[in-house]
This record gives structure tokens, C-alpha cells and sequence, in this order.
């Protein structure tokens, strides 16, 4: 009886948040919002005052996103006194107590106030606002609230792939839009792998005029394509100018957006080595860029001297164009059949007293963390580089999981760390029932999953989970060939990112979090982001009873608050036709189509359409 109460009154305090917030749906959830009542009416005749040492960054951003969200101009203006009435006042409040990029923000019908301790502050409560406008309505009302908000990680990322699928920098440049609309502050830039060289090194031109173009799969599957031969035409790819980083850096900086490059070695090095042969532990081989899934011999020499030279001047240049303090280097996945019979790396493995090609590995990882240490940057690199005697004064991202444990072992052994497992965070998986999903990796990562991710392990001690810097959800690009099919993989499962990475869990909720994906989807079409809307899938499991020649069939969808209806006479289903009520039984080989319904009898995804047989 005691837990039947205390559920109920769980599930009345959650019904209760969700009425109360349906007046404004935030992504990510702030610590603490209280409404009130009344509103403040943004008009052309609103005064926005910023501060003046923001002018140059602030000031034009803020005067382009209420234009676009308001729909008409309003004066922005630099200053330290609040207008008495009909003002949005900007407050660098320095000896308030805010701790870093946390904000309050107060709408009154008089005025709305954001404050903060320092420009990210400022810039994540301009958000809030932002959200705050309704979309599309005749009249700009903002709800009065008082709202304190901070975030929960330092590290709250997002991974674009430019290496398998080439994305233009204006792309690029859209999904930061958003994503640091979204309150999240790291673009993880994936610039180099097997399939292409993206980034322009003055030294070592041969990355780019070779590197950066493959063969023409196109219409073959990722891992059905065959390696390129040395004489046909490479027309796939592209690169960035170093101008073309430097506007994305620009452009990310006034967005509180850091950069952080990823430059993948030893392994996924196919286009690296391609450019380069003398790299590659191997004297003849398909030296040409991969064109797909199989990539052979795509591992630098992690024996010889003209490596760590090459790595040395090539890292100069990468460490030189981004200003953070990080620089990525991969290190995941390296195939070491070669170092097994290269004799350079059986030279080095045994006058270092190395066991085994792991603790190779380890020395090339160490030798690459003294090359990125000695550019005055941190080296970052996947969890693969914990291997043999790992490399201490690295910052760890974990994403195995199952019989590797790194989101544990990292920081219990004193690694920063960076959470992002692919069970819950490798948004690049598809997000509804396979069959219905454009083409992926056959795993699927519903929202609501994404959603549930919690980067703490409880394994870790109160020391040690200080260590975990945050979250990252990476967008791996093998089957991303157009920028369309891109922002449909990545939106809305971004959003939940979002609130994973800035949220704390005492106010988070899958129902709340459902509404306000709804109701910013009117946003993300304003913006022009091609979402998904797979969270509205009927899923259809069924169990085959072959003694008595029936279907038990279950129906699921990851949404609350709607209904399922079905049909199985190969008409389309309807609010008027049978509604899912539990599981059923039907003859094999029945046509089944079903579909998720609003209150209104409106239908919201795609219908589900399956032969039970």
C-alpha cells in the first residue's frame, strides 16, 4: 500500500510539472522556473541593453536571433543602466556568485532582466528567452517567471564526422547554430579517417590534393564497396581551407562553442597513408583513399623515426589554427596485424621491453601525447588508449562498453573523462524500427533511450565522478551522404543530449522532455533543420505460435499520451478503426498496419506495416 501511494504521488507531481511548464517548454530543463502570471510584450519599440564589452560579439548575434524569432527589428544598444519600462537589460553581474556560464533570468510585464557573471552566462540566458517567444504568434507575449539556471557538466558535446561524407562549412556552421542554441559547447571535429583528409596542412600538401578524394561508390553499400584502383577518377571529397577553420572557430567562439579537432591515429590512417606510403609499415600496398567500410593497411609505422617527425610538423600546424586547449588524437580501433611483422616495429617493441603490440600502441601513444604536451595543448583520445600503459595526462572519451569498462576504469585510475558510450550516445544508429529507417548501423537508439542516459557510472566514488567532464554524442558519417539525411539522424536526439549534458536529473522527466521536443519542433522548421520524427513509431514485435498457427502480436511506441490504432484487413488504420488495448492474436500471415493517433484523431508519424509470418 506504502508503495502504491508513493508512486501515485510521483506520478501526480510529474503530471503537475508537465501543466505547469505547458506554458513554455525549455530544452534543457533549468535548475528551478517559477511562472507567474502576466507577460511582457516584446515589440519594435522594446529597448535591449547589452553590456559594452560584449558589443562586438553580443550585440549583433542578439539583434540577428530576435529578428528571426520575433519577426521584426528591435534596437540593441550598449549600456550599465536598466530603462525603467519596456526594456530587455543584459546584467554582467561580476560579484553575484555565479558560478561559470550559469545565468537568472526574470520576465516582468515591465521588463526582462538576464544576468550572469560572465558572457556564456549571458549567452545561455538569451537562449532561455529565445525560447521563450512563441513561434509564429501575432504577438510577441513572454511569460513572466523567474527562472536560476546553471549547468550541470563543463563538457557538453557534440561529434560531427567530416571524414567519411565531406560537409561544407556553411553546415557546419548551421548545426553549431543549434547546438549552442541548445546551451551545448563542444564541437568535436572528426576531420581525418580512412576515407578522407579534411583539413589543409601547408607542409604536407599531398593531404589534400590526394587525401581528401576518393573513388565513386554511390549507391553501394558502406561495407559491400571495393577498395579504388590507382587509375580512376577520385571526384568524392573535399577539404577546408585554413580560412575556412578559421571563420568556423570565429563563428563557434561568439557562440560559446570551443573546437576541438580530431586527428585519428595510428589507425583509421588509410587516407593519411595514402598520401604519404612512407608512413605505413607496409612498402607495397593499395595506397589509394577508401572508399568505404574496408579500409586494409590503414595504420602508420609505429617504428619508425619518420613517423613521429612527420606527426611532430603536422600537429604543429593543427595545434597553431585552433585556439583550444585540446587536440584529439584519436587512437581507437588501430589493426596491429602489421606491426607484427614490421621489422622497425619489432625494433622499437623490443629495445623498449614492450610485451606485446598493446604496449606498442601504448609507447606510440605516449611519444604522441609528448608532441601535442609540447604544443601547450591536452591530448584527448579515445579509450582504446588506456591499452597496454595507457598515457597519463591524457583526457579519456569513453565509448566501449560490456566487457570494457573505461567509463569506470578512466577516472578510477585518474583520467579526465568524457562520457560517450555508444549504447546511449552514437546518435548515428537509427531511431525507429529498422525496416522504416533510412540506411544505418542495424542497432537502434530511440530518443527517449538517448534521453535516458545517465554519464555517472554509481560505480564511481564522489572523487572520481568529479573527474567526468561531461557527455558527447557523436555522429559518425558512414551513412550520412547528404546534409539532409544528417540533421535527420541528428535532431531531435540532439536535444536530448542537450538536456543530459545540462540538466541535473532531480528535473529531468521523459514526459515533460516529450511535450517540449513537441513543441520545439515549430522551431527547428522555422530554422530550417530537417528532424525526425521517428519518436512517434508504432513498433510491432510479434512471437510466432507455430502449434496453433497465430501471431502474438505486442505494439509499442516510445510516447505517452497518445494511442495506437491497427487494422488487419489492409485498410489504413484510423482513429475509428481498432484501438490497441494489449496484446492480440491473429492468423500467420496477417497484414498488420497500425499507427500512433493525438487526441484529435490526427495521425503523427509513419504507419507500421508488417506480414506477420
Amino acid at each position: 500500500m506504502r508503495k502504491t501511494i508513493t508512486l501515485l504521488v510521483v506520478l501526480m507531481a510529474t503530471l503537475a510539472g508537465v501543466a505547469q511548464e505547458s506554458k513554455v517548454a525549455f530544452i534543457p530543463q533549468p535548475e528551478s522556473v517559477v511562472l507567474k502570471e502576466g507577460h511582457f510584450s516584446l515589440t519594435p519599440n522594446t529597448k535591449v541593453i547589452i553590456p559594452a564589452a560584449f558589443e562586438a560579439d553580443l550585440k549583433p548575434y542578439v539583434s540577428e536571433k530576435l529578428k528571426n524569432d520575433a519577426g521584426f527589428a528591435v534596437s540593441v544598444k550598449t549600456g550599465s543602466r536598466m530603462p525603467a519600462a519596456n526594456c530587455i537589460f543584459f546584467e554582467l553581474a561580476d560579484n553575484a556568485g555565479f558560478e561559470k556560464e550559469a545565468y537568472s533570468l526574470e520576465v516582468t510585464p515591465q521588463r526582462v532582466v538576464v544576468s550572469a557573471g560572465d558572457y556564456a552566462g549571458l549567452f545561455y540566458g538569451f537562449q532561455t528567452l529565445r525560447q521563450a517567444i512563441p513561434v509564429g504568434a501575432q504577438s510577441c507575449q513572454i511569460p513572466c517567471l523567474v527562472l536560476n539556471d546553471r549547468p550541470r557538466f563543463e563538457w557538453r558535446g557534440m561529434m560531427l564526422d567530416a571524414s567519411r561524407h565531406f560537409q561544407t562549412k556553411e553546415f557546419v556552421m548551421k548545426q553549431i547554430d543549434i547546438f549552442a542554441a541548445y546551451k551545448m559547447n563542444i564541437m568535436h571535429w572528426h576531420l581525418t579517417d580512412d576515407q578522407g583528409w579534411r583539413i589543409e596542412i601547408d607542409q604536407y600538401p599531398n593531404l589534400t590534393k590526394k587525401g581528401a578524394w576518393r573513388a565513386d561508390r554511390t549507391g553501394i553499400h558502406w561495407w559491400d564497396r571495393e577498395p579504388a584502383t590507382a587509375n580512376e577518377p577520385k571526384t568524392v571529397g573535399g577539404f577546408y581551407t585554413k580560412d575556412d577553420i578559421r571563420d568556423v572557430i570565429e563563428y563557434a567562439r561568439i557562440r560559446n562553442v570551443e573546437i576541438i579537432p580530431e586527428i585519428d591515429v595510428p589507425g583509421h590512417s588509410k587516407a593519411l597513408v595514402a598520401s604519404y606510403p612512407f608512413l605505413s609499415c607496409v612498402d607495397s600496398a593499395n595506397f589509394e583513399v577508401a572508399v568505404g567500410g574496408k579500409a586494409p593497411d590503414n595504420a602508420l609505422c609505429a617504428g619508425k623515426e619518420t613517423t613521429y617527425e612527420f606527426l611532430n610538423h603536422m600537429l604543429t600546424e593543427v595545434a597553431d589554427l585552433f585556439p583550444s586547449q585540446y587536440l584529439h588524437i584519436g587512437g581507437d580501433e588501430c589493426n596491429k596485424m602489421n606491426w607484427k611483422k614490421c621489422p622497425h616495429c619489432q625494433k622499437v617493441k623490443a629495445d623498449n621491453n614492450l610485451h606485446d603490440e598493446e604496449e606498442l600502441q601504448s609507447h606510440f601513444i605516449q611519444r604522441v601525447n609528448k608532441l601535442v604536451t609540447a604544443k601547450g595543448k591536452t591530448m584527448i583520445g579515445w579509450d582504446e588508449i588506456l591499452s597496454g600503459k595507457g598515457a597519463k595526462g591524457a583526457t579519456i572519451m569513453a565509448w566501449r562498453r560490456g566487457k570494457y569498462t573505461p567509463e569506470i576504469e578512466a577516472p578510477k585510475n585518474g583520467y579526465p573523462t568524457i562520457m560517450a558510450s555508444y549504447t546511449h550516445a552514437y546518435i548515428c544508429q537509427v531511431q525507429g524500427p529498422i525496416a522504416m529507417e533510412p540506411e544505418g548501423p542495424r542497432v537502434v537508439l530511440p530518443l527517449s533511450k538517448v534521453y535516458s542516459y545517465e554519464p555517472i557510472p554509481d560505480e564511481l566514488t564522489v572523487e572520481e565522478a568529479n573527474l567526468v567532464k561531461g557527455t558527447e554524442a557523436c555522429l559518425w558519417g558512414e551513412f550520412l551522404p547528404t546534409e539532409e539525411h544528417t540533421e535527420y539522424i541528428t535532431y531531435p536526439r540532439a536535444l536530448a543530449n542537450a538536456e543530459v549534458a545540462w540538466s541535473r536529473p532531480d528535473v529531468k522527466n521523459w514526459p515533460r522532455f516529450q511535450q517540449a521536443v513537441e513543441a520545439h519542433f515549430p522551431r527547428l522548421n522555422r530554422d530550417g533543420i530537417n528532424y525526425s520524427t521517428s519518436m512517434y513509431t508504432v513498433y510491432a514485435p510479434f512471437a510466432i505460435d507455430e502449434l496453433h498457427g497465430k501471431a502474438i502480436v505486442y505494439l509499442e511506441t516510445e510516447t505517452v499520451g497518445y494511442d495506437i490504432y491497427y487494422t488487419l484487413n489492409g485498410e489504413e488504420p484510423s482513429a475509428t478503426t481498432t484501438k490497441y488495448n494489449g496484446k492480440f492474436e491473429v492468423p500467420l500471415k496477417s497484414l498488420l498496419k497500425a499507427g500512433l493517433f493525438d487526441k484529435e484523431g490526427s495521425l503523427l508519424g509513419k504507419i507500421t506495416e508488417i506480414r506477420l509470418k
